[in-house]
């Protein structure tokens, strides 16, 4: 077999996989917080089928404005930086993860499916504990699992081999990658986010998104990786998977510590993050 590292895979990744420079260099600018909104509307502006499907998003029954925007300057301005990040995140992303991952057998449109889950709840959660960015909470959600993309796409013979031994052992799917690679989609996620000089925190939201590790800035715990891990588990706990359950009261202790979610409470909140999943979806459905 042969051996790949985390190096070695990034050095031929130059960006999100089939994501358009233009969109790539909107997304690098929105996360820079100099940047001044008449650069950022010249960059977006420039590709337009990125300019028209921003406009209708920020248009539609999901924002409620109560005017028409016609220009990006005037969407940024209203709807705000961080809404404007999250949507050209996800305009840029739908393509590409609405198709299958063969080598995990994900079929097409359940990556994506998966992915908008995430990002939603991943946002309600923020939301929910006065997280001062919920839109940083929605992108955390949304590429959680970016890892999985590029591993399939340079690194698919050992995929096909990880998702076998984690069918066939029933071990966690990260741990069968770690067995076989020796690292999992969520290090590589990590370090290809690093990369891109995203926030750190949002860097190690992915890394962590399966390990529940506490995550502290100058000493004081973090939410936002605990919220993208916890997002990830209840998406899950949708569809009634087991392992997810098991997973959440393992780390109950913490995620009701620090979010005030303990196994009793999920009757009540899962019916009302699947309906906000669904208003996500439906928004996310006028991209195409």
């Amino acid at each position: 077999m042969r051996e790949l590292t985390i190096e070695s895979i990034l050095s031929r990744v130059d960006e999100l996989p089939e994501v358009p420079q233009i969109a790539f260099k909107a997304i690098q600018l929105l996360n820079n917080p100099d940047t001044q909104v008449s650069h950022l509307a010249e960059v977006i502006s420039s590709d337009q089928a990125l300019t028209a499907k921003l406009l209708r998003l920020c248009n539609s029954a999901f924002y409620g404005l109560a005017r028409k925007v016609t220009t990006i300057s005037e969407a940024v301005m209203i709807v705000g930086f961080s809404s404007i990040k999250s949507l050209v995140l996800m305009i840029t992303t739908q393509t590409t993860m609405n198709k299958g991952l063969l080598g995990y057998k994900i079929g097409p449109g359940e990556f994506w499916t998966h992915s908008i889950g995430a990002a939603e709840v991943s946002r309600v959660l923020g939301q929910m504990i006065d997280y001062p960015e919920p839109e940083e909470c929605f992108i955390a959600g949304l590429i959680h699992d970016i890892g999985k993309m590029v591993l399939n796409q340079y690194a698919l013979p050992e995929v096909y081999k990880a998702t076998n031994l984690h069918l066939k052992s029933q071990i966690p799917l990260y741990e069968a990658e770690k067995a076989i690679l020796g690292f999992d989609h969520a290090a590589i996620g990590g370090a290809l986010t690093e990369q891109w000089n995203f926030p750190p925190v949002l860097v190690e939201s992915i890394r962590r998104h399966h390990t529940f590790e506490s995550y502290y800035e100058n000493g004081v715990l973090h939410p936002l990786p605990l919220i993208v891990a916890t997002a990830n588990l209840l998406v899950d706990l949708f569809h009634e998977k087991g392992e997810a359950r098991q997973k959440f009261l393992a780390h109950e202790a913490l995620i009701s510590e620090v979010l005030d979610i303990d196994e009793a409470y999920l009757p009540e909140l899962l019916p009302d993050l699947q309906r906000r999943v669904e208003e996500t979806s439906q928004l996310a459905m006028l991209i195409s």
